[in-house]
């Protein structure tokens, strides 16, 4: 089964890296570098999964992950923080605001598909 996975990152050469990665598990990937990108994006198709950063200059993920769950209530697409701020407040805000896991960049990118892929698998909720 392949799943659709938007990539929200201001970090182009990272999104590239995280484009990369998913396509070679045969995930159906688009990207966006921006909160508000993200948004339009989401009002034209809603991927499986939106792996969303936290930092980003427009507007932060977090605040995006809650317009998101605003937005797309049924069926929502499941989220995925993926950021370098580790910090324990900012895990507990981004699920506070709707997101499903939370992943610090810790983990290897390499490892990203397959952990939701096993998250998806869990849920089970097709793609």
């Amino acid at each position: 089964m392949s799943y659709s996975l938007l990539i929200v990152d201001d970090n182009l050469s990272l999104a590239n890296l995280y484009q990369i990665v998913f396509e070679r598990q045969a995930w159906r990937v688009s990207r966006v570098s921006s909160g508000q990108e993200a948004l339009t994006s989401l009002s034209a198709a809603v991927p499986d999964v939106v792996l969303l950063d936290v930092m980003m200059p427009d507007m932060n993920g977090i605040e995006v992950c809650r317009r998101i769950r605003d937005a797309y209530p049924t069926p929502p697409p499941r989220i995925v923080v993926y950021t370098a701020n580790a910090r324990s407040e900012t895990r507990e805000t981004s699920l506070a605001a709707g997101a499903d896991i939370f992943f610090t960049k810790t983990v290897s990118v390499f490892e990203l598909p397959a952990r939701i892929l096993a998250y998806l698998q869990q849920t089970d909720r097709p793609g």
